[in-house]
């Protein structure tokens, strides 16, 4: 699929087929990772690629216990009406950690971020870019949750795709000409 096909038929999937994701499609979205250009080229990135479903559940169950203790109930009733599936059921989550120390880590996370979506469309894949999981890694257990998938010290969860194959179509959001403005 070609580049602007691809930025074109993108959207946010929050529903995924039980499917896995064949390897060498995760070999070419972690080259796409690593593709992304960063701030000075420091590339102070780690992708941690996760399709290890007791870890995708415990990370799901981390992310509810936490909305319960803040009390976020209309995040838990969109999750009650999706049957609890934070991750929306993806086979694959990137957590994307971070130097925590990098002024402009968390602006190369998303160039990332945006590299590997347009990679997993390209790759007749969906995904939805995720802050959500913020909730189990910045949160009081998120040292756990960093021990969990290997995050070193000094770096912390900066956002995070799920991928898979959209259960459904999810069409891709109407474009605002109106913003674009010339000056």
């Amino acid at each position: 699929m070609e580049l602007f096909e691809a930025m074109r038929a993108r959207s946010s999937v929050r529903e995924y087929r039980d499917e896995p994701i064949p390897p060498g499609k995760i070999a070419a979205l972690q080259q796409a990772a690593l593709l992304a250009p960063t701030s000075l080229n420091l590339q102070e990135q780690k992708f941690y690629f996760i399709t290890d479903r007791s870890v995708l559940n415990r990370i799901t169950e981390g992310m509810i216990e936490v909305s319960r203790q803040r009390e976020e109930w209309d995040y838990l009733e969109r999750l009650a009406q999706r049957d609890g599936k934070a991750l929306f059921g993806a086979p694959l989550l990137i957590v994307i950690a971070v130097n925590s120390k990098n002024n402009y880590i968390d602006v190369d996370a998303g160039i990332a971020a945006q590299n590997i979506t347009l990679a997993a469309k390209a790759l007749g894949l969906d995904s939805v870019i995720m802050a959500a999981p913020d909730r189990v890694f910045g949160g009081e257990r998120g040292e756990e949750y960093a021990a969990l998938i290997g995050i070193p010290e000094g770096y912390r969860f900066a956002i995070s795709v799920a991928v898979g194959y959209g259960a459904r179509p999810f069409p891709p959001h109407d474009l605002k000409p109106g913003n674009i403005l010339s000056v």
